[in-house]
């Protein structure tokens, strides 16, 4: 059984309907309608928000449902619930020969005046049944035989029935309790507090500013390092999985993805800690429950989480002394960057190739169309800045990057002064910031060096621009005559500017990201292509946001039509709005996704934050969301044109904007093969000493299988592990006849809930059929 995460509900023992199979209409057999009410009180019980996962349903009711559909298709989910339950209840019923606005049913209790026989009407609802009656009764009606699931069937059958209608209760009118005990069940760790005072420094550091922040019950607090300036964030929270991190601006310029190599290169040894890849090896040696790096347009970052105290400080040093003391040895660059090496290291006779971990990495990334498209659109999108050049490198100009280079880019990025530091967790901030001065005091006698790294918006252009791509045949192809890719791109504000990246998202948002969206019925239900073109969407991770929106696999005759659609949507969109709860369903959407608690709920805070904090941005101010939720429900009242505004403001009367197309060359992995060729041609004809390239080689070789001293590295003993388990108190109960589960949990507001059902009753012949019912169930 899968691991039960807040509420869980398992099948109960349920008491078996009657074992007749047909029932006729004239019989005059008292029937069972074997519908228990579940015992649940109607005591309210805030629930504030729901997410569902059904493990599995049965077909059959789907296949019914199909029969019984009388108004429209599907309906949305809770009139599909509705049906699915009236079925289970009552089988599969003829229509009403006079109405047929729904099956006839036997009145089980009816008054004199009454016929026997009634017809409810759709949709159904669990708390006020509409029913329409019908009183006509034909000898026809008399001689209907009313068929029911077998008993096998029907017990699974009123298991989902019951199971649905708990759901029910808990989605709509949010009245439920189990014993007086589900008033708790979304409540929350209490609020941190601090003793801090702005002003005060503490181990260095001095504290800028504490700003409490109740939608996640945490306290955020910013402080600055005297001696060097750095930025530190300390997010103060009972949570017992601490993060760390830290993160540098590395602007790129050129497409040598020295970036990318320094944060592979940075891992592999330091001063202190000199085994090779110290990184992985800490692994064995740790509890942590994440250790990563990033490289992104823009920046680099290093974190890691943990639970454990003693852990958490050992992993502080080692990413400490490798990002500031990194050993960045020659050999440790050929290995992860590049380097000329025989294609059998140790036979001088085969031929020389280019190797390289970050180099054969960026080979595969631009082999994926996918990538390419995205990637190529960014540097056109924004041809002047840092943006128009690959972060991540370019196999074409990865070999140009030389040693030296990237020792020199370490030293002028990875200073303190550049550096983002952040930390989140229950773990006591007097400690970690005594730990941190101890390293950044190093820098007391080295003036902290002066970084102008601080990156200007593009200029905005006059026209719109297009760009050509062509990208390798893709392995799976639907039709062969629909294989274009064509989109339109706007750079749309600075992401400085929280609010208006707040309200860029909510408009792109309702652009693109859902069924009822206009691109959705516009581009995709009209089947055009096969999808949204890659990269679609609200784009925050460089320092102007930007929006994509397009199709791939189309025929190349209806890129214009394409284009044309995506322009006539947007006029459209300017001139009628968005629906309302469109609009509310996604601000619910939005807040329940941010407000969502992962295990590493810290690693998500910081990720959010980063794009915007290192350009300078306040990152405790994206934290605020209920402040711009707040905002946004004003000013739309005030302005109800306040979407289509941004609308106009931002595409309408836009000339940022690109025209991208993409076509498959079959010649294109051939052509970037020979350029790779030519390129190792060109880098050994420039080796003055061709022997060398075969001893650094076999060297690398043979660094790459000696024995390491791991034990330089830290390391946990027997003692620094907590022997107490954590155990967490489950409330054990029943609604009806079906177990319950809860569990109170931290989790900032948002009530989780899963059924799970035993199929073990379903015919074999029906399970092949389970995952798309779940799937259909649940949109």
């Amino acid at each position: 059984m899968a691991p039960l995460t807040r509420l869980s509900l398992k099948k109960g023992n349920q008491t078996l309907p009657i074992s007749t199979k047909k029932i006729v209409g004239n019989n005059d057999k008292k029937v069972s309608d074997n519908k228990k009410q579940l015992n649940i009180s109607i005591k309210k019980a805030k629930c504030p928000s729901l997410r569902i996962q059904l493990s599995a349903l049965t077909i059959p009711t789907l296949k019914s449902l199909l029969r019984f559909n009388h108004q429209n298709s599907f309906g949305n989910k809770s009139s599909l619930i509705s049906r699915i339950v009236y079925m289970v209840q009552h089988g599969v019923y003829p229509q009403c020969p006079k109405c047929m606005q729904g099956r006839l049913k036997i009145r089980l209790h009816r008054r004199k005046d009454q016929s026997k026989y009634y017809c409810p009407g759709f949709p159904i609802s669990f708390r006020s049944p509409s029913f329409h009656r019908c009183n006509y009764i034909t000898d026809e009606c008399r001689k209907i035989t009313f068929d029911f699931p077998s008993n096998s069937k029907r017990k699974y059958l009123i298991s989902i029935m019951n199971l649905l209608r708990l759901c029910h209760r808990i989605i709509n009118p949010t009245r439920f309790s189990l014993n007086r005990q589900l008033q708790q069940l979304s409540s929350t760790s209490k609020a941190p507090s601090t003793s801090l005072s702005v002003g005060q420094e503490l181990h260095g550091y001095i504290v800028k500013e504490i700003t409490p922040v109740p939608e996640f019950r945490l306290i955020a607090i910013k402080l600055q390092h005297k001696l060097t300036g750095c930025q530190h964030l300390h997010i103060d929270r009972e949570h017992k999985n601490n993060v760390w991190s830290v993160a540098f601006q590395t602007t790129p310029k050129d497409d040598t993805g020295v970036a990318h190599i320094l944060e592979h290169t940075a891992l592999c040894g330091s001063e202190k800690f000199p085994c090779r890849d110290p990184f992985f090896k800490m692994t064995n040696r740790s509890m942590a429950t994440f250790m990563n790096a990033f490289t992104a347009s823009d920046w680099t970052m290093y974190a890691f989480s943990t639970q454990n105290k003693k852990d958490y400080y050992n992993l502080m040093s080692v990413y400490l002394d490798a990002v500031l003391h990194p050993k960045l040895d020659e050999y440790d660059f050929m290995q992860e960057g590049w380097r000329l090496e025989h294609e059998k290291t140790d036979d001088p006779n085969s031929p020389i190739v280019i190797k390289g971990v970050v180099f054969n990495e960026m080979k595969g990334v631009f082999s994926d169309s996918h990538q390419v498209y995205a990637r190529r659109i960014q540097n056109s999108l924004m041809p002047t800045s840092t943006y128009q050049y690959e972060s991540g490198g370019d196999p074409e100009a990865i070999p140009t990057l030389t040693w030296n280079g990237l020792k020199n880019f370490h030293a002028s990025h990875y200073h303190p002064t550049n550096g983002r530091f952040f930390t989140y967790g229950s773990f006591p901030l007097s400690d970690t910031l005594a730990f941190l001065n101890d390293y950044l005091n190093h820098y007391e006698q080295q003036k902290a060096k002066t970084i102008s790294l601080a990156l200007t918006e593009e200029s905005h252009w006059n026209q719109s621009r297009s760009v050509n791509i062509t990208c390798s045949p893709q392995s799976f192809v639907v039709d062969s005559n629909k294989t274009t890719t064509a989109s339109v791109s706007y750079l749309l504000g600075s992401i400085r500017n929280t609010w208006e990246t707040f309200l860029l998202n909510i408009v792109c948002s309702l652009l693109v990201d859902s069924e009822k969206s206009p691109f959705y019925k516009k581009l995709i239900i009209p089947n055009i292509g096969t999808n949204y073109s890659p990269d679609t969407g609200f784009g925050r991770n460089t320092l102007n946001t930007t929006f994509h929106v397009g199709l791939q696999d189309i025929s190349k005759d209806d890129v214009d039509n394409v284009i044309k659609i995506i322009d006539d949507t947007f006029q459209e969109v300017a001139k009628e709005g968005f629906e309302k709860t469109q609009i509310e369903a996604l601000l619910h959407q939005f807040e329940l996704g941010i407000k969502h608690q992962d295990e590493n709920f810290g690693l998500k805070i910081i990720l959010g934050l980063i794009y915007s904090w290192i350009h300078g941005s306040d990152p405790v101010d994206s934290l605020q969301i209920t402040k711009y939720v707040e905002r946004f429900n004003e000013e739309i009242k005030e302005n109800p044109r306040l979407l289509q505004d941004v609308i106009e403001k931002y595409f309408l009367k836009n000339n940022h904007k690109l025209i991208a197309t993409m076509n498959i060359d079959e010649e294109y992995a051939e052509k970037k093969k020979q350029k790779e060729s030519e390129l190792c041609q060109q880098l050994i004809s420039q080796c003055k000493d061709k022997q060398s390239i075969y001893k650094k080689g076999l060297e690398l070789q043979k660094r790459q299988s000696a024995p390491q001293n791991i034990d330089v590295l830290p390391t946990l003993s027997i003692t620094d592990i907590d022997k107490k388990v954590i155990r967490v108190p489950i409330i054990q109960g029943h609604a009806g006849n079906t177990y319950v589960q809860l569990c109170e949990q931290p989790t900032n507001g948002i009530t989780y809930f899963r059924c799970l059902l035993n199929t073990f009753d379903l015919p074999n012949e029906l399970k092949p059929y389970l995952p798309l019912f779940v799937n259909i169930l649940t949109k």
